[in-house]
């Protein structure tokens, strides 16, 4: 009886990590899908500045 809850202890704590190893590479993944939009916008607002100082010159 000792050794089956023991190994329902361990399977129940791997579970536990499987889960949140899941839920950190989900928020990854959000995460890097933020990081590449962030960047995104910052190279139209680079482009976007680049223009109006072309057109300001001209």
């Amino acid at each position: 009886m000792k050794k089956k809850m023991k190994n329902y202890k361990k399977a129940n704590t791997e579970l536990k990590i499987e889960r949140k190893k899941d839920a950190i590479q989900s928020n990854d993944g959000s995460i890097h899908l933020y990081e590449d939009e962030q960047k995104s916008l910052q190279r139209k607002l680079q482009r976007l500045n680049e223009r109006q100082q072309d057109l300001a010159m001209k």
